[in-house]
């Protein structure tokens, strides 16, 4: 299924996307979705009710799969659109992940004139992208960060300028633990779960501080500094020297690295994001100007 391009998008082009929290909207819209697609037989191969003459199967065994759902999903409401249960961001998300990789299209088989119904057959591969445009086009018009992979799962794509940071840092150091620490805080950024994405600005500050002793193991770490920064232009220099000057203090300022009760926490709105992009372009400047990253063509770590 090919996803609709609507009027507005075509007058006024594609929405940002600004929301890391879903709106209500598009919350219900999800739940809507995956409870129409259960309702039309999408999960019945996994969750089968078997026609009494053939066993073939008919219909989705609605029991089975809502004790199953629920066990894997706690917290998860059922029916999926109770009117008295509210659902967290992350149980939509679990939710849309555990019908992402059970999703198969329903199609007609045989007819059964005397139950009056079809026995089924499913299309694994067409369902599976069909359910991948309709959840992406929601997550697209609710102007969310978050977007369903081929993978079965949700990422988080985050600001423009996280996305070129994600695509563009591949390290190649020499220096397996930095590479490891980038690949990780790269990986992990993409999370839906603020936790983990907690963890990966952590990793990237952790990266810079390898980064800036790497020139010189074991040695002084201010001529390692130095030695790194002389790979760029001279006039150029203080300007970078200032930056990861700038950077490590905000590190030891901000809940990033340490937590002390000194410290102060990053700030929710943007907070995150704004840190990861520019610690994130400031490591690629360094390893790019040294010749210790990889030019390849949007790699992106959930693909890895």
């Amino acid at each position: 299924m090919a996803e609709h391009n609507f009027y507005s998008d075509r007058v006024n082009g594609p929405q940002a996307a600004i929301h890391d929290v879903l709106p209500t909207a598009t919350s219900r819209g999800l739940l809507g979705l995956l409870d129409a697609k259960i309702k039309a037989n999408w999960l019945a191969r996994g969750f089968p009710e078997r026609c009494p003459d053939g066993q073939g199967i008919c219909d989705t065994d609605l029991g089975v799969l809502s004790a199953n759902l629920q066990a894997l999903v706690p917290g998860a409401p059922w029916p999926l659109l109770h009117p008295d249960v509210s659902a967290t961001d992350e149980v939509v998300f679990d939710l849309v992940e555990y019908a992402a990789v059970r999703v198969a299209e329903p199609v007609d088989r045989q007819y059964h004139s005397f139950f009056r119904h079809f026995e089924l057959g499913f299309n694994e591969d067409e369902g599976r992208q069909a359910f991948r445009t309709e959840v992406n086009a929601i997550l697209r018009r609710g102007q969310t960060m978050y977007e369903l992979r081929d993978n079965g799962e949700i990422h988080r794509r985050g600001t423009p300028e996280v996305q070129t940071v994600i695509v563009g840092l591949n390290p190649a150091s020499g220096d397996d633990r930095l590479d490891e620490l980038i690949v990780e805080a790269r990986s992990l950024y993409t999370s839906h779960r603020p936790s983990e994405r907690a963890v990966a600005l952590e990793r990237l500050w952790d990266a810079f501080e390898r980064l800036k002793t790497i020139d010189l193991p074991g040695g002084d770490k201010r001529q390692s500094v130095q030695a790194l920064l002389s790979n760029l232009d001279v006039g150029w220099r203080d300007t970078v020297e200032a930056e990861m000057k700038l950077l490590t203090d905000i590190g030891n300022q901000y809940s990033i690295r340490h937590h002390e009760t000194r410290t102060t926490p990053v700030p929710e709105d943007g907070g995150a994001d704004y840190l990861f992009a520019r610690m994130g372009a400031l490591i690629t400047l360094l390893l790019r100007a040294s010749h210790r990253i990889r030019s390849v063509e949007a790699t992106f770590p959930w693909s890895e």
